[in-house]
């Protein structure tokens, strides 16, 4: 008898056909359970993660404040954080940069400080440039993307304030090894920022600061200086407007290589508020000043400490890019007390979106914004004092939210702390004002793929030190691992009994999906029974990976099969999932198995074995059982179908 065999072209017309469309009559039955993210309270109850110290109890157990963290690129396991880490002080001396590294993902850590600190007698201590001053301070740091650590700050003899400098000190071997330490150009330096080239382009590797300073007697503002090799060199720094009227920037590198410069406005003379902030556009590997936009005109800085506080606070917007846009954080007093707000520009900084509160509670102080992006989510944290009473502040938390959207919508707010703090009781014990109540003026949070660590002060083991004239010291950073998606998982719940050729087969369990990273995992079990006789045919659990799902105009879909082991044929439990707007479903179908060679995927090798059985029906010789997916009797197109909507899929053995 002469082969019948299926067309290419009619694969290759099916395949794209029926990715997106349920198979046409080949599951006996579906059922399907949804559920609205809204609902997610008691399915799914949000707890905060584990809260980790980044720096231990070691004595001296000091201050830890204005920390800063940076997820290195080139190997995401390594995650390397700063602070100004006053352990120097119980000698008498000042605060110096804190250096904190892990490679377990934030599990543990070691501490250090930047060499080069007063009675630093190594090698590497005593050709630093920063040996013979007496304090650093302002710590930021970032990665390139071959595993060099930049972290820059402001060194300074507390006694010459002429002297105090920008710098940025390199650390190799994915933050590893302290390499050098690099001053930049400028005095009267303060409050800088810093960002490098990770766009593989022309400009890659170029480190960029930004940072407040006095080029001439007559001059200050905000400044930009750049190194192309490395940070052996810095450029001669310029003014990032035009006007000379920046204040206490922050800087981001966008995924063409554009750099973006945001400050509040002073007076370049007076330094009074000019009460709208801004951004500058520079090109051209950080030479070219192309554009300042008035970003939020007007602002409403923080003037005052907000009630209940005895700390300082002010508004220090930061900014952040990817290859969606540039985001802009930043907290505001407009609604009479302080809320986190973002402001976003999809045009290379030309135009900005209205002001977008993040907090979700409005009562309390929201203050403090960090932010970071990453291929169109969008994570900003803050600090917040929802849970103190009204007009106090004995009870301050860290919060974030997320956007999976570019930061066109995001999610409530959910905590990140796991315990709350008062913030009021630590003073700074260090020059200048050593008997201010001080918390830092920022906090940090960096992320790479599929994981977000913000990073903060806290004063929960505050007490656990104590200095005579100041009492308790010892204040914290702290840190927590966000894995996969920052927001709760939508849960879907699985039960369904389907009556397949004389086999009843149960199918239970639950789904997570977790929409920012596209992915859902969960458990199931499935047992098969005879039908008529009850017997228990096929009992098995479980465990779903990972499923990689895909976003088609806006819903997002995936599926995979449960293999069950029975004779004459084996079967699978066939299951697809959709999520559209926060509501998934999950869709459940019992056939053949479709994995007909039992590889573990759908793949070429299954559609051949229907492609060498195609038209043949049962009691013809070529007749293939197996390929005979949905047990009609015929290899037609509808097991062809089958095939295609499972195609790449998993099937879980």
């Amino acid at each position: 008898m002469k082969l019948k065999t299926i067309s290419p072209l009619l694969i290759l017309l099916i395949l794209p056909f029926s990715l997106g469309h349920d198979a046409i009559g080949a599951i006996t039955s579906y059922q399907s359970t949804k559920i609205k993210q809204g609902e997610l309270t008691s399915a799914t109850p949000y707890s905060p993660p584990f809260n980790v110290e980044i720096a231990g109890e070691a004595s001296p157990d000091r201050q830890r404040v204005e920390p800063t963290i940076a997820v290195d690129p080139h190997n995401t396991s390594i995650v390397v954080a700063g602070a100004q880490d006053l352990r120097l002080v119980t000698g008498g001396g000042h605060r110096w940069h804190g250096y904190y590294r892990s490679t377990d993902r934030g599990q543990t850590w070691t501490s250090e400080l930047l060499p080069g600190y007063p009675g630093d007698n190594s090698p590497q201590g005593l050709a630093s440039p920063l040996h013979a001053s007496q304090i650093t301070t302002d710590p930021v740091l970032t990665f390139d993307r071959s595993g060099n650590l930049y972290y820059a700050g402001i060194v300074f003899n507390y006694s010459i304030p002429s002297r105090y400098a920008a710098f940025v000190a390199k650390y190799v071997n994915d933050g590893a090894t302290y390499d050098s330490a690099t001053l930049l150009i400028g005095a009267f330096a303060d409050k800088d920022w810093i960002a490098v080239d990770t766009t593989g382009g022309p400009d890659d590797g170029n480190v960029y600061v930004a940072y407040d300073a006095a080029l001439t007697t007559t001059s200050s503002g905000t400044v930009l200086s750049r190194s192309t090799n490395g940070g052996k060199t810095f450029s001669a720094p310029f003014y990032v407007t035009a006007d000379q009227t920046g204040s206490l920037p922050g800087v981001t590198v966008d995924s063409v290589g554009n750099v973006y410069v945001s400050t509040v406005a002073v007076d370049p003379v007076t330094g009074v508020p000019l009460n709208y902030t801004q951004v500058s556009k520079i090109t051209h590997g950080g030479k070219t000043l192309v554009q300042t936009v008035k970003v939020v005109n007007p602002d409403h800085e923080i003037a005052n400490s907000p009630p209940g506080a005895a700390f300082r606070t002010f508004t220090i917007p930061q900014i952040a890019s990817d290859s969606h846009g540039v985001y802009l954080v930043f907290d505001d007093v407009r609604l009479g007390n302080i809320n986190v707000y973002l402001t976003r520009s999809v045009d290379g900084g030309i135009s900005w979106s209205s002001p977008l509160r993040i907090n979700d509670v409005v009562s309390g102080q929201h203050f403090f914004p960090t932010i970071t992006a990453f291929d169109g989510t969008i994570t900003v944290a803050w600090y917040d004092s929802r849970y103190s009473s009204p007009g106090t502040m004995l009870a301050l938390d860290v919060f974030f939210a997320q956007s999976t959207d570019a930061g066109v919508t995001f999610s409530p707010s959910y905590r990140v702390t796991s315990a709350s703090f008062n913030p009021n009781i630590v003073y700074r014990t260090d020059v200048p004002g050593a008997s201010e109540i001080f918390i830092g003026d920022y906090i940090g949070i960096s992320s790479g793929p599929g994981i977000v660590f913000p990073i903060w002060t806290d004063n929960r083991n505050a007490c656990d030190t104590l200095v005579p004239t100041y009492g308790c010291v010892d204040q914290d950073v702290f840190t927590a691992a966000f894995v996969g998606s920052l927001s709760p998982a939508l849960q879907l719940s699985m039960n369904s009994t389907i009556l397949f050729e004389g086999v009843r087969v149960a199918t239970t369990g639950s789904l997570a999906i977790l929409v920012a990273n596209k992915t859902l995992s969960g458990t199931a079990s499935v047992i098969a029974r005879n039908d008529t006789t009850g017997q228990v045919l096929f009992n098995k659990t479980y465990t779903i990976p990972n499923v990689n799902l895909v976003n088609t105009t806006g819903t997002l879909q995936g599926s995979f099969l449960l293999s069950i082991g029975i004779n004459p044929y084996p079967l699978s439990s066939n299951i697809r999932v959709r999520e559209t707007a926060g509501t998934a479903s999950v869709s459940i179908g019992v056939t053949r198995r479709v994995d007909i060679d039992g590889d573990g995927m759908v793949d070429i090798g299954d559609l051949a074995i229907v492609a060498i059985s195609y038209h043949s029906s049962l009691g013809d010789p070529n007749y293939n059982g197996k390929a005979d997916i949905d047990g009609n009797g015929t290899v037609d197109v509808s097991d062809l179908s089958i095939v295609a909507l499972y195609y790449h899929d998993i099937d879980i053995l």
